[in-house]
């Protein structure tokens, strides 16, 4: 009888030591509560930290990809794979700003560079009337109209585009090592814009089809068959539409013969495809 009291006893008190822990867990709960509570409160009433740093300017694409493109400081314009009635092409880059916005236009300082090579109003010309980041905003766009001449057949051309500081805004990040064993880098604050209208054989260019490749052929066959030549330039196109594209353009300077109209290739000789469509 007492061992079974004793036993009793015992399990009465293992059940009120469960039932102390429990409302000492209850306990520590509210109060973490509570100071949690206290914290946001705290945080709400002191209200959210904002940059409070001198703004500053960069070029958006050399920090954050654009239309799926690699961050990058430079950009390469070709009219080479355009048709012959392209006579222009309008680029635009992003200048963004650092910080919170402001509620009037600040401007900032865009200067050429001396070592660009690409003539200004015969070549390209600046659309933008101000360089300014809007009220309310932290970027710009700069619409640069790029001009297509024929020197550009033969050798690339240059645009650098410097952004400087001036009372408006800093130019803080200036630049990122890209490999550190070749010094290369990264320029947030320059751009060099590559330009030309040198137009490479195309991969599917096949002179059993084709014959010798030729600016002026390639240009007239886009112009007869109605297609973009820069579908000779990629393995997408099928084998059957290259034969097809070299049948076609033969029986078309065929006609054009026997009409009296011999069209002739830029070195002086008769215009003609290759032997796989002769």
């Amino acid at each position: 009888m007492q061992q079974n009291m004793f036993f009793h006893c015992l399990y009465l008190k293992q059940a009120l030591d469960k039932q102390k822990i429990k409302i000492m867990n209850k306990k520590i709960y509210t109060i973490f509560l509570l100071l949690l509570i206290g914290s946001v409160m705290v945080s709400c009433k002191k209200g959210l930290e904002t940059y409070d740093g001198q703004a500053s300017i960069y070029f958006a694409n050399a920090v954050e990809s654009i239309d799926k493109k690699p961050v990058s400081d430079s950009t390469v314009i070709s009219f080479a794979f355009a048709g012959e009635t392209v006579k222009d092409s309008v680029l635009k880059l992003v200048v963004r700003a650092t910080g919170a916005t402001t509620s009037a236009d600040r401007v900032y300082n865009l200067v050429i560079d001396p070592s660009s090579t690409l003539a200004k109003q015969q070549q390209y010309e600046i659309l933008n009337q101000k360089f300014i980041i809007p009220a309310n905003k932290v970027a710009d766009t700069l619409r640069i109209r790029l001009k297509r001449t024929k020197e550009m057949q033969d050798k690339d051309f240059k645009l650098v585009l410097n952004l400087i500081e001036n009372d408006q805004f800093k130019t803080l990040m200036q630049s990122t090592v890209l490999n550190s064993s070749t010094g290369k880098k990264l320029s947030y604050i320059k751009q060099i814009v590559w330009v030309n209208d040198i137009l490479k054989q195309p991969k599917l260019w096949f002179d059993f089809y084709f014959g010798t490749f030729s600016r002026k052929k390639i240009f007239l066959m886009a112009e007869v068959m109605n297609f973009n030549i820069s579908e000779l330039d990629t393995y997408d196109t099928p084998i059957a539409k290259v034969l097809y594209y070299g049948g076609f353009m033969q029986r078309y300077l065929n006609e054009m013969k026997a009409d009296g109209k011999t069209i002739y290739d830029e070195d002086g000789s008769e215009m003609t495809m290759g032997p796989g469509v002769q």
